[in-house]
C-alpha cells in the first residue's frame, strides 16, 4: 500500500472515528405518496431520527420531477411513506437502500424487485401481526371465542394467519371471502347469524371509507362488537381498535434506516413493535361489554409479548 493511500485511509477513520464509511453523514430522501397529516407526522419522526444522527433527509413527494428522479440515483437511501411512493420508487428499481413504510405487508410483498436482496430493501408495516391482534382479543373479550373475518383477494393470506393465530389461542375463527364490495354485506349476513367479534382487516376493496359505515351498522345490528386497525373505526363506533401512530411507525422506521446507514444492510421487513388501543365505552354499554381502560389493555398486550 502506497504512503498516499494509507494516509489517506488513516483521515478516513479519523473523521469517521473509526465507523464505515456508510455511518458519515448522508442525505437521505425521503418520498411521501402525498401531503397527508399521517405521511407528514411519519415524515418528521424518520427525519428527527436521522438527523439524530447526522444526517440530512429530504422530503419529496409523488409525482417525481426528473430532478427528483435524478437526486435518487445518488442517494444512499431511500424511504417511501404509503404504498403509492412504495410502488413508484420499485418501479424504478434503484441500486440503494429502500426502506419502505407506512404500508400494508400485502403491498409490499406485491412490490417488483424486493426479493433481489434483503439486505438492502425493507419495510416497517402499517398492520399489525396477527398474533398480537389475537391477543387482544383473548384480554379484552375473554367471554367471545367467535372471531369473524371478511377476506379478499389482498387480504387471503393474513385471513390465514389470523385464523392460525386464533385457533393456537383457542379461539373459534370463521372466514368468508368477498372479492368485490358487492359481495361483503351477505358475507357478514353469514358470518354474524350467531353473535362473533368481527375482526376488520386492512384490505381497502372491503374495508374503506364507502363501506365503514354499513359494516358497522350491520355488526351492531347482529349485537357482534367490531374490532378495527385505526382510530377512526372507533370514533365510528367500533369497540376496539389496534393501531400503530404514524409517528411511532416513523419512529422504529428512522432508527431501521439509521442502522442501514451505519452498516449498508438493513434490518429485516418487520410489523410496528409500538402501539395504542382504542377503545369505545359507549359502544361497550350498548351491547352490555365490560371493558377494561384503553391503556391497561395496552400495557397487558404488551406484557404478553414480553414487554415492560
Amino acid at each position: 500500500m502506497g504512503l498516499a493511500w494509507r494516509f489517506l485511509v488513516c483521515v478516513l477513520l479519523t473523521v469517521s472515528g473509526g465507523l464505515p464509511l456508510h455511518a458519515l453523514a448522508a442525505s437521505v430522501i425521503l418520498i411521501a405518496s402525498d401531503e397527508s397529516g399521517a405521511f407528514n407526522e411519519a415524515a418528521e419522526a424518520i427525519a428527527t431520527e436521522l438527523r439524530s444522527a447526522g444526517h440530512h433527509p429530504q422530503t419529496l413527494q409523488i409525482p417525481l420531477r426528473a430532478d427528483d428522479v435524478a437526486a435518487i440515483a445518488s442517494t444512499p437511501l431511500i424511504v417511501t411513506l404509503g404504498t403509492r411512493a412504495a410502488q413508484t420508487v420499485s418501479s424504478l428499481a434503484p441500486r440503494t437502500l429502500v426502506l419502505h413504510t407506512l404500508l400494508p405487508r400485502s403491498a409490499f410483498e406485491k412490490l417488483p424487485g424486493r426479493g433481489d436482496d434483503t439486505r438492502r430493501v425493507s419495510a416497517v408495516f402499517i398492520d399489525q401481526p396477527p398474533s398480537r391482534q389475537i391477543e387482544l382479543l383473548r384480554i379484552a373479550l375473554p367471554d367471545w371465542s367467535r372471531v369473524a373475518l371478511v377476506v379478499g383477494r389482498d387480504s387471503s393470506e393474513l385471513g390465514a394467519r389470523l385464523q392460525a393465530s386464533a385457533r393456537d389461542k383457542r379461539l373459534r375463527p370463521i372466514l368468508e371471502s368477498a372479492s368485490e364490495e358487492s359481495d361483503l354485506y351477505p358475507a357478514l349476513q353469514r358470518l354474524l347469524a350467531e353473535p362473533a367479534v368481527l375482526l376488520a382487516v386492512p384490505d381497502a376493496s372491503l374495508f374503506n371509507n364507502r363501506t365503514i359505515s354499513n359494516i358497522l351498522l350491520t355488526a351492531y345490528h347482529h349485537r357482534s362488537p367490531v374490532v378495527g386497525f385505526s382510530p377512526a373505526y372507533v370514533k365510528a363506533g367500533a369497540l376496539l381498535a389496534l393501531y400503530s401512530t404514524p409517528a411511532q411507525i416513523g419512529q422504529q422506521a428512522g432508527e431501521a434506516a439509521r442502522q442501514g446507514l451505519a452498516t449498508g444492510s438493513l434490518p429485516p421487513p418487520a410489523a410496528p413493535r409500538h402501539f395504542r388501543v382504542g377503545t369505545n365505552l359507549y359502544v361497550a354499554r350498548s351491547l352490555g361489554i365490560v371493558l377494561d381502560d384503553a391503556n391497561l389493555l395496552r400495557e397487558r398486550l404488551e406484557r404478553s409479548e414480553g414487554g415492560p
